[in-house]
């Protein structure tokens, strides 16, 4: 039986940048970025970097302490604006990304969070079979040898699957589990976003559940790139999914700010307790109730 005294942690997704269009919901002032999200109830800030440079690891430390909150991953995928891929045909291309990306790794390292490659991983292009299959496993050396070193200074990677759009080879939950059984990286994770996975996969649901514990973080989007509650995502069943498998990580919104970062969030934190109270009541003849619940915010800012 579940612990119901396990909540839902939130996070906030944010970038020191200032990007023309991301599903990202603060942008360009991190100290902001954390104050706003602690005054929103919020435990978590996800932080999405174009180059480790863009910030600085000790200032993050600072406001993780002055906050209290944690920065659960870093994002890899800005750096896709500067034509890197893990999955590039040249070699000189991906041995730039996988520099990038280390860079991300040792700045985890310094203030404990992990690391997602997503975007970074590339299309492998219209090409033959045989271009395809050799494509794809320059790829996966580019993945190993970044595992390898985030393993090294005890950094987890969560690779997220992408829709069929974004990706070509990497789209599906049960992807990511057999990546990680290819190259044999303990310290690879799963992140599953729910936008993707609405294109993706034909039961939400059953493919969190089968994903077990390889589930590292989730990025709890609505079908419209939104907040939850904005579109049509079962939000209830992505939920109890959740929580029968035991599910202790974030919920992190990684979403248009529409129509404003602050709105965005407190219709996700609205749409998460809501989830929550039905899955109490379907619950109320079972003595093990649901536990995943939103925390309170700290303020009634929302």
């Amino acid at each position: 039986m579940p612990s119901q005294k396990r909540k839902a942690k939130i996070a906030v997704t944010a970038t020191p940048s200032q990007p023309r269009q991301a599903p990202l919901l603060l942008c360009g002032d991190i100290p902001n970025a954390f104050q706003q999200a602690a005054e929103w109830g919020c435990q978590g800030v996800e932080i999405h970097l174009r180059r480790a440079e863009d910030l600085a690891p000790q200032a993050v430390k600072r406001l993780v302490k002055e906050y209290g909150l944690k920065v659960p991953t870093l994002g890899t995928g800005m750096a896709a604006a500067d034509g890197l891929s893990l999955s590039h045909p040249l070699p000189d291309i991906r041995a730039l990304s996988v520099e990038r990306v280390r860079g991300h790794i040792e700045f985890a390292a310094e203030i404990g969070s992990a690391v997602t490659v997503g975007v970074l991983s590339g299309k492998l292009g219209d090409c033959e079979a045989a271009e395809r299959r050799t494509r794809r496993l320059h790829a996966l050396e580019s993945l190993t040898e970044l595992c390898q070193r985030a393993r090294r200074l005890g950094v987890t990677v969560f690779l997220e699957p992408l829709n069929r759009y974004e990706c070509d080879y990497i789209n599906r939950l049960a992807d990511v589990a057999a990546i990680a059984a290819e190259i044999g990286a303990p310290n690879l994770k799963l992140l599953a976003d729910t936008f993707h996975m609405n294109i993706e996969e034909a039961d939400l649901a059953a493919s969190l559940k089968a994903a077990g514990p390889i589930l590292g973080h989730v990025h709890l989007s609505d079908t419209n790139r939104q907040a939850p509650g904005h579109g049509h995502l079962d939000i209830v069943g992505v939920l109890a999914a959740l929580d029968e498998i035991g599910y202790e990580g974030y919920l992190s919104f990684e979403v248009f700010p529409v129509p404003n970062a602050r709105a965005a969030t407190r219709d996700g934190i609205a749409a998460v307790r809501a989830a929550t109270r039905r899955m109490a009541r379907k619950s109320n003849a079972s003595p093990a109730a649901p536990t995943l619940r939103a925390r309170a915010p700290r303020s009634q800012g929302l």
